[in-house]
This record gives structure tokens, C-alpha cells and sequence, in this order.
């Protein structure tokens, strides 16, 4: 996915040290917050960041439009199950000005997560991740099986649009719009895709077996864990998004 060095764009040229303290903020943004406002301008960074990174502004945000749909499911869902307070229209189902803010918090919250990780799976190097995690003491076994999980995140990508080429050169249109169309997505996309993954899980079953994996209980790792400038850099911005909270939280940020 990305190869170490400085020289690369953004966040590229930090190590997982610093991917984990920048994911650890977001994280207590989306977790910590009550403010819609933080977490909004937080869901915004991420993708901010994952641009300068090197990362393709329109891919980016079509890997999250599914999310961005989720999300305001989510919205949805709050405002009308919260019917604390007065009704803000006095027809239509029960909307109230708590039912809002609720939805906008969970859909917000929900946003800065899986954004903050989508950029961490984008930015981080699965093999120098694993071998941090092997230094820290984490089994070797476990290590890898998190190397597997980040390298499947682009594999499945790549073989989506690979599906998607494939069916505009043949016509077909998928769509999720009723039971039948789902039904021919789920014939025309999700089961080539899972049946590329199969094929992608049997070569790898293949190469651990070849190679003995798992035959010894230690494993000493190949590479240096060094925590660089870069990482005492994106450190700092983690710090930051951590004061962001405290601010907004004593200044009532809505």
C-alpha cells in the first residue's frame, strides 16, 4: 500500500506510531464530543488530510458514499425515535428540536469514525504496522492476521471497480432500488467479488503452508519501529484534536 521513506506526501511519511496517536484523536472526537460542529470539521479533516496524502479526492469520497448514505439513515432514524421537547411542525410525524440535535450527534459521530479509519487503512504500511505490533509484544500470529485484514481493504476495491468495468462494457446496470434489483446486484456483484476474495484467501492459505507459518511461537521481526520527526509531528495534531474537545465542551459548542 505505501512504502516508507520522507519523501512521501502527507501523512505517508510518518510511521504507524503516529497513524495510531492521529486515529486514537479522531477517535476521541467522535467518542468524547458532544459537539456537532467539532465532529463535522473533523469528518472534514480526515478527507482534508487524506487528500494531501496523496489520495484521490474523488475516489475518497466515493469509497465513503455508502457511509455518507448510513449516515444520514442515521439522522433519520434519531430525529423521529427522540420525541423529547416541543414539535417543531404541528403536522407529519413527531420532529422535535432534541430529536435533531440527537441525529445530527449520532450521524456526525458515526462520520468521524469510519472517516478517521478510512484514512488510517489508506495512509499506513500493513507491514510496518504488523512488525511495530510484533516489537510491542502483540503474537506474531495476530500481527499478521491484521497485515491480512488492511491488505484485503484494497484488494476488494481493486476487484469492485475490475466488476464494475466488466458490467458497463456488458451493459448491465446494478442497483439496490427494490427486491429484484438487489437481487441482481447481489448475482453481478457480490458474488464475483467474494469469489475473487476466495481465490485471493486460497493463493495465501497456500504460501503460509509452504512457508511453515506458525511453526515457531516467536518470530523476530525484519524491521525498526523508530518514531521519527514525522511522528512526533502528526503526535502533536493528535494532541490538538484532543484540546479541540476540552475547548468545545467548556465553550458549549453546539
Amino acid at each position: 500500500m505505501t512504502t516508507s521513506g520522507t519523501s512521501q506526501p502527507g501523512l505517508r511519511c510518518a510511521g504507524p506510531v503516529g497513524h495510531l496517536l492521529l486515529l486514537a484523536g479522531f477517535l476521541w472526537v467522535g467518542l468524547a464530543s458532544s459537539s456537532v460542529v467539532l465532529k463535522a470539521a473533523a469528518a472534514i479533516a480526515a478527507v482534508g488530510m487524506g487528500r494531501l496524502s496523496g489520495e484521490s479526492f474523488r475516489g475518497f469520497l466515493h469509497g465513503l458514499r455508502p457511509v455518507v448514505v448510513f449516515a444520514g439513515l442515521l439522522f433519520v432514524a434519531q430525529a423521529l425515535s427522540v420525541r423529547e421537547g416541543v414539535r417543531l411542525l404541528p403536522f407529519g410525524p413527531a420532529i422535535t428540536a432534541a430529536g435533531l440535535v440527537s441525529g445530527a450527534q449520532m450521524a456526525t459521530r458515526f462520520l468521524v469514525i469510519v472517516t478517521s479509519s478510512f484514512l488510517f487503512v489508506s495512509v499506513t504500511d500493513p507491514d510496518r504496522l504488523a512488525d511495530c505490533c510484533v516489537r510491542a509484544g502483540v503474537p506474531y500470529r495476530y500481527a499478521f492476521l491484521l497485515v491480512l485484514a488492511l491488505r484485503f481493504v484494497p484488494f476488494f476495491r481493486r476487484e469492485l471497480a475490475a466488476v464494475r468495468d466488466a458490467q458497463r462494457m456488458r451493459g448491465i446496470r446494478t442497483s439496490v432500488r427494490g427486491v429484484r434489483a438487489l437481487r441482481r446486484t447481489i448475482r453481478y456483484t457480490f458474488l464475483p467479488v467474494l469469489a475473487a476474495g476466495f481465490g485471493k484467501v486460497d493463493a495465501i492459505t497456500m504460501s503460509m503452508k509452504g512457508r511453515a507459518f506458525g511453526l515457531y511461537s516467536r518470530r523476530t521481526p525484519e524491521k525498526g519501529c523508530l518514531v521519527r520527526g514525522a511522528d512526533l509531528a502528526v503526535g502533536i495534531a493528535a494532541a490538538g484534536l484532543a484540546a479541540c474537545v476540552v475547548f468545545a465542551e467548556r465553550a458549549g459548542w453546539p
